[in-house]
């Protein structure tokens, strides 16, 4: 069967202000990345089209085109500059590579948020039951309703189903961070914060919001550097997170630069919170690892650190070293 794909940008509106695309074979892919001034002189049409049919489709490849400048007037006018099929191939692969260890990364801070929640659990003596009846207590009814129907459906989850049915009705503490979502986890972490008075828990409450949001991102396969340097609507960045670059010396310039973008801003929040949750060990060292092997690649992938996607990715590189997750 011939391969097909939307062509899967703007140009491709109908005049009528619908969005109606044509469906491209591969071949006609390649022709139309051809009209846009996409070369292929890095990588052959040959080898494109079989990267297209069985390594990564064309609307995914396609999407980092946005990070690259058009000619504007003249005969080349709209048309890519410099732009090959290579450099796109290259974006994806680090994308992916990114992608990888960040969701990584929220696994790992998901499961040291919990031995830390449980931690200063016991350090104020609760019991692990009462604790949980406070929390239902404070909820809104909605949101209790919303738990306990979170928690039926899981009932006979091949793998938190055995849990489930054990404590549902009056599940301690240790139980329910091990069998809910992280946003329900999260939430529990911001009320465990209040009725501690624990301001560095506070804080890993909102750090855990824009971790979140990466883990979803991460766990969908979601492009993240074709988009990375765009303005995102005004939203005031976590105060903990800007103590934490002046801390760490990264100039209010770079700061300003890079969180106007909510990507950078939850990537950053990310890094950071793992920073200070994950200690030092076996799981930092095996993300050190990957992380180098990132930048390596970052570093040896020829294009030029003026592209927003390398600047972001050079950005979080010096960021990742001022965290001491590259030591």
């Amino acid at each position: 069967m011939t391969d097909v794909c939307n062509v899967g940008d703007e140009e491709g509106a109908s005049s009528s202000g619908g969005h109606s695309k044509p469906m491209l074979t591969v071949e006609q892919q390649i022709a139309h990345m051809k009209s846009k001034g996409i070369t292929f002189d890095l990588v052959s049409e040959e080898d494109a089209v079989a990267h297209l049919r069985t390594k990564c489709q064309f609307f995914r490849v396609y999407s980092y085109r946005k990070l690259f400048p058009k000619y504007v007037g003249g005969p080349h006018d709209g048309r890519y500059v410099k732009l090959d099929f290579g450099h796109l191939k290259t974006l994806s692969n680090l994308d992916r590579q990114l992608r990888d260890i960040l969701l990584a990364m929220t696994l790992d801070i998901e499961h040291f948020a919990k031995v830390r929640l449980l931690s200063a659990a016991e350090d104020h003596g609760e019991d692990g039951y009462a604790i949980m009846r406070a929390y239902h207590a404070s909820l809104p009814k909605n949101d209790r309703s919303r738990i306990e129907g979170e928690l039926k459906k899981r009932r006979n989850d091949h793998y938190a189903g055995g849990v489930v049915r054990k404590y549902l009705g009056d599940m301690p503490i240790w139980a329910f961070c091990e069998v809910v979502p992280f946003g329900i986890f999260a939430d529990l972490v911001r009320f465990c914060a209040a009725r501690w008075g624990d301001k560095d828990l506070r804080d890993v409450h909102y750090q855990l919001k824009n971790s979140r949001q990466i883990r979803n991102a991460g766990a969908h396969g979601a492009c993240i550097l074709n988009d990375v340097a765009s303005p995102s609507p005004s939203k005031r960045s976590p105060a903990v997170l800007v103590n934490a670059m002046n801390a760490l010396g990264i100039p209010k310039r770079l700061r300003s630069k890079w969180f106007r973008s909510r990507r950078m801003v939850q990537i950053c929040s990310l890094l950071y919170l793992f920073s200070q949750i994950v200690p030092k060990g076996e799981v930092r060292s095996d993300r050190k690892a990957t992380l180098m092997e990132l930048f390596a690649e970052v570093d040896a992938c020829g294009l030029p650190p003026e592209n927003p996607s390398m600047a972001a990715l050079l950005f979080l590189k010096r960021l990742t070293s001022s965290l001491g997750l590259l030591d």
